[in-house]
């Protein structure tokens, strides 16, 4: 069994790590493990209509929801604490985008053209760079995609939505003004999430360098990706004209349980 001094979170070790922190956070991962097989269920049994941009949209939407909320899961079953605040995120910022196109016309044209812009800012980006390494496109077609989409630009009235101009419209702007802002101290590599792996003596002099598996933001990062995906699920469901009865049923169970913590 590849130790874990040596082999860190990718070792063999850690499978005893991680059924330890499940018993010790049972009801949360079996709560999170029903939510993730009743989100499998509501997106397979979903007819979208193919006229319907919204309806494209927001199934694709779920699906990466999901992943990023699996994702989230596996990373802090694993103990592996800012990676999963970086996931959580990424699961958050997903949830803006979800329920505000969900609900709003000016939020869904922004979003696609957002997409546009994008396109854009990375053409400019490989048209300006002489080095063509990691571009097989021949240059003549990057100017082709280039002039249409300054075409298409001129074209466009629609502001640029910022991630908090999606929370807003999402009706989430409390979260992005406290959960995902703290998370973007894992993201963003900041000194005070860094600071998590000196080992200090008495002294205050740095003994080593240390990172292990952790449980203490266990209950915290689940919980918020269980919210979020509850959440997106509920919008998605009210777009196909669906019942939502099962995402207030793990609104409940999730409120029950962290009013036990």
């Amino acid at each position: 069994m590849a130790p874990y001094k040596s082999h860190g979170f990718i070792g063999q070790e850690i499978v005893t790590w991680i059924k330890t922190s499940k018993k010790t956070h049972k009801e949360l991962f079996v709560a999170a493990e029903k939510l993730n097989a009743d989100c499998y269920r509501s997106l397979s049994a979903v007819t979208i209509d193919p006229s319907s941009l919204r309806q494209t949209l927001i199934s694709c939407l779920l699906a990466r929801c999901i992943e990023l909320f699996q994702a989230t899961y596996i990373l802090i079953a694993h103990g592996m604490s800012s990676p999963a605040s970086i996931m959580l995120r990424s699961l958050m910022e997903t949830t803006f985008i979800l329920c505000a196109t969900a609900k709003d016309d000016d939020a869904l044209n922004a979003y696609i053209i957002n997409g546009e812009r994008e396109r854009l800012r990375i053409t400019n980006k490989i048209l300006a760079n002489g080095d063509k390494t990691f571009s097989k496109i021949p240059v003549a077609v990057l100017q082709d995609i280039k002039k249409e989409l300054d075409e298409k630009m001129k074209k466009q009235k629609v502001k640029k939505f910022s991630t908090e101009d999606f929370a807003r419209k999402a009706n989430l702007h409390s979260w992005y003004s406290t959960a995902y802002v703290k998370t973007s101290w894992a993201v963003h590599a900041t000194i005070g999430d860094v600071e998590q792996y000196l080992v200090l003596d008495k002294r205050e002099n740095i003994k080593k360098i240390k990172f292990v598996p952790t449980d203490k933001d266990t209950s915290a990062v689940l919980s918020a990706a269980c919210n979020a995906m509850i959440i997106s699920l509920g919008e998605s469901l009210v777009v196909f004209g669906a019942d939502t009865a099962i995402a207030h049923k793990h609104s409940v169970e999730l409120e029950r349980l962290m009013t036990q913590v």
